[in-house]
């Protein structure tokens, strides 16, 4: 080899180290992103199981199964069972139908958004008053600290998320839209919880274009879900959605004949190709909020993630998410 072939060498190797160098801080930008939006998520998710929102939501006339469809879908108006199921998409349409639109008949879309947001704030005082009983106050102000950097931290990425394409994300912004623009200093956890939740209804409708797009309905995406141990257990998952044991062992049935799952059992886990259909699904979702999330630095990336680690350890420690509806079934 001579100098010359030497040189072009040494560039070909040095540019390769940078590309890879790149690849491996973009790839690791992406897993912080994932990471900080499911810590954070437990909070906004934590909100359907309360019973102080319950409470609000009983109290204007909400029947209990009308609960989630109608505080989740009252941001879309006056909306159709078809809009309901069309956007929250792993739940059967005919579950969504018999509470949406009668529900909107026992209250007005607005007056569930208020009771909601009531709820709400009971919730954070509820969360706020759990981590200070744990260290004395201390845990309860480091607590709402870090809710106030996150939402510092997460401004560019709300103000650079776009409604085109997006309809929950879309009626979110707009049914939150005056609690966003309040600063939060009175009560930073209910101002985290409306950060939050915008975070989590723009990546949500992206998830789906991604499942639609991979050619998944929603049962399909929920038996998948299921199978990786770490969502609703199957169980849980067909009493809150509505599906039917029969819908169900078909769907597992025609997945695993597709060589998506080892078996049809509730106790079905994902193979290989399981495994790697849902990484290209959770790429493409990943991909769908890159742009969103350019602005926001590596240091500020990296202080969202230990910030939301702090959160979701006190949504955990306050018993906020029922544990027992998640993870593998009993065998």
């Amino acid at each position: 080899m001579n100098s010359a072939d030497s040189v072009t060498l040494f560039h070909l190797q040095t540019l390769t180290a940078i590309l890879l160098g790149d690849v491996r801080l973009g790839l690791m930008r992406t897993q912080f992103i994932r990471t900080v939006t499911k810590r954070l998520d437990s909070f906004h998710a934590a909100s359907y199981f309360s019973p102080f929102v319950a409470a609000e939501l009983e109290n204007i006339g909400l029947s209990r199964h009308a609960h989630y469809f109608a505080s989740r879908g009252c941001a879309l108006g006056w909306a159709s069972a078809e809009l309901v199921a069309s956007t929250f998409f792993p739940f059967n349409p005919d579950l969504v139908a018999q509470v949406v639109p009668d529900c909107w008949d026992a209250a007005s879309p607005k007056r569930v958004h208020e009771a909601r947001l009531t709820g709400v704030r009971a919730l954070a005082s509820s969360l706020a008053s759990s981590a200070a009983s744990q260290e004395s106050g201390a845990r309860s102000s480091a607590l709402e600290q870090a809710a106030v950097r996150v939402r510092r931290n997460l401004a560019p990425v709300i103000e650079a998320q776009s409604v085109s394409g997006r309809a929950l994300y879309a009626a979110h912004r707009s049914a939150l839209s005056e609690e966003y623009a309040q600063s939060g200093s009175d009560d930073p956890l209910f101002a985290l919880w409306v950060t939050t939740t915008l975070l989590r209804e723009f990546r949500g409708d992206g998830h789906v274009a991604a499942l639609v797009s991979h050619g998944l309905s929603g049962i399909d995406a929920s038996v998948l879900d299921c199978a990786t141990g770490r969502a609703w257990r199957p169980s849980s998952a067909r009493k809150s959605r509505g599906w039917s044991d029969v819908e169900w062992r078909v769907t597992a049935a025609e997945l695993s004949a597709r060589g998506l799952l080892t078996d049809e059992s509730d106790l079905a886990e994902l193979t290989d190709s399981g495994m790697q259909l849902r990484e290209h699904i959770e790429a493409a979702t990943d991909a769908s909020v890159e742009s969103a999330w350019a602005a926001v630095s590596d240091d500020a990336l990296a202080e969202l993630r230990d910030d939301a680690k702090l959160i979701a350890e006190a949504v955990a420690a306050a018993h906020l998410i029922p544990q027992k509806l998640f993870g593998r079934e009993s065998s």
